[in-house]
């Protein structure tokens, strides 16, 4: 039996425009709570933590200047749906202004831009400052399974319960994608705040191989841009409640322009110490998995990669600390610098981590795009910006000792 709690809202009457709703709460479980805005409309859907106390919610189709003047009922359900202990202590509305598609961060040297309508991913990043004609933005955003974004990957089917699709000719698992499926629907925001130099984004994956299927999940990224680098801070929570296998997680998954042709990493036993890196030359697709997958030794600390090219020497560099191996390869590759080409390379660094409904899982990563000597220089300053030690909760680690 599951157990609903409803709050019917009075209309004061003077039916203020709002595209914005705050709920300030506690709750002893995780909760589902169903929003309606007029007593017409289906009921707006929005999860919330047990430990958290405030949760604020964009409404549908807000990037499209969407608003509501009403607001009729809340109902609350823990997720379970067996009984818990829910307080709403206030809900209020506000109108906020409306973003372009694409929100920008920049400085005297990087200019960063977070694709709303894709659930808040990197869509581009570029150095301002770029001796190589032509290369602007070096993110591949063909579609929404590119740019740089949360991808997180769970069950298989489960009957009654959940039933995946497929996707490239495979079936395939319970996969929330920051960005959207692979028919082009873009992940829901549910919620973006601009400061000084950073943008806060929450947002609600499609499942990739399901056409329009929001999924009981929200990831957050914090992107802040510093001086010659940019700090991604991302937290993801699983709603669906059910028991997921391991799997190995993309922390993220990045792809870039076709020219950046070389992948590069550091593959010896002396860390930070400016030892020679690795080139992969004329890597295949990623989906040779034996050809595309290079583990780290057990000792080797410094995890950062970059897709270059290499007559150029510049490129986009990645510095994901704590993982355990990076996959890496080229699809199409005709060395193009034009961000929407369908030719891109990708790499995402991976643990083998098994997600638990309703558990966080924090991780970040700094981006930059230099020479290879400067990345490597930067990352090195910044190595321990970060211990990402969520990435070894319910891991199973295979590095190479």
């Amino acid at each position: 039996m599951s157990h609903s709690y409803i709050l019917y809202v009075t209309n004061s009457g003077s039916r203020e425009r709002f595209n914005r709703i705050t709920i300030t709460y506690k709750s002893d479980k995780p909760v589902k709570v169903w929003v309606r805005y007029d007593a017409n409309e289906d009921e707006d859907l929005f999860f919330m933590e047990a430990e958290a106390e405030s949760f604020s919610g964009l409404i549908p189709r807000f990037l499209d200047g969407a608003y509501r003047e009403n607001l009729t009922s809340v109902r609350a359900e823990a997720c379970d749906g067996g009984e818990a202990s829910i307080t709403l202590t206030s809900l209020t509305t506000e109108m906020v202004a409306i973003p372009e598609q694409t929100s920008f961060l920049e400085n005297e040297r990087l200019k960063l831009g977070i694709a709303l309508h894709w659930g808040g991913t990197i869509s581009y990043l570029e150095n301002k400052k770029c001796p190589v004609e032509g290369l602007t933005n070096v993110v591949g955003r063909h579609d929404t399974g590119r740019v740089i974004q949360q991808s997180w990957y769970g069950t298989g089917p489960i009957p009654g319960v959940y039933d995946p699709g497929s996707s490239f000719g495979l079936g395939w698992k319970y996969n929330p994608v920051q960005g959207g499926d692979q028919f082009q629907n873009g992940g829901r925001l549910i919620d973006w705040k601009v400061m000084d130099n950073a943008i806060y984004i929450k947002s609600q994956p499609r499942d990739w191989a399901l056409n329009g299927s929001l999924t009981p999940f929200y990831t957050e990224n914090t992107y802040t841009l510093l001086d010659d680098h940019v700090r991604v801070d991302n937290r993801a929570v699983d709603f669906m409640g059910v028991e997921h296998p391991h799997c190995d997680q993309e922390l993220p998954a990045l792809y870039t322009v076709s020219y950046l042709d070389t992948f590069v990493m550091y593959d010896g036993e002396h860390s930070w110490t400016g030892e020679p890196v690795t080139y992969r030359r004329e890597l295949p697709f990623w989906g040779d998995a034996s050809k595309t997958t290079f583990v780290y030794r057990e000792m080797n600390t410094e995890t950062w990669c970059a897709w270059i090219n290499e007559k150029d020497d510049y490129g986009l560099g990645l510095y994901v600390p704590n993982v355990d191996e990076h996959k890496a390869g080229r699809h199409k590759f005709d060395g193009s610098k034009d961000d929407m080409s369908d030719t891109t390379n990708y790499v995402a660094p991976m643990n083998l981590i098994r997600m638990i409904s309703f558990q966080p899982i924090e991780f970040s990563y700094l981006l930059t795009v230099d020479s290879l000597p400067a990345i490597r220089e930067i990352f090195t300053a910044n190595k321990d910006f970060a211990e990402n030690l969520h990435l070894h909760r319910n891991c199973i680690s295979h590095r190479i000792p």
